[in-house]
């Protein structure tokens, strides 16, 4: 998973970021979560806090911040649903 915040007045868009990251990143490397967050949550030393999200995982019921799932199949990463959460939980969409 990756978290990432974007600049003011711009939007998510799944393909573009498809493209980015199949251009950039070799395939174990591409993450396939995306997190958007309003502000990273850093140490005073200027870390970023992973262990809390860590522990959050990818469960769109307890994340209120906007989560995307990379399918390779449509070439985007799309809105995470419980749908999804549920078919990844249960094997029948394996990552």
């Amino acid at each position: 998973m990756a978290a990432v915040r974007l600049r003011e007045g711009m939007a998510f868009d799944g393909s573009v970021m498809h493209q980015h990251v199949e251009s950039y990143l070799p395939a174990y490397s591409r993450p396939r979560f995306i997190r958007i967050q309003r502000a990273m949550n850093i140490t005073s030393t200027f870390k970023q806090m992973k262990v809390k999200l860590a522990e959050e995982g990818f469960n769109p019921k307890t994340i209120q911040d906007p989560l995307y799932f990379l399918d390779d199949e449509k070439k985007t990463y799309v809105a995470m649903t419980e749908d999804i959460f549920s078919s990844i939980c249960d094997g029948r969409l394996r990552l």
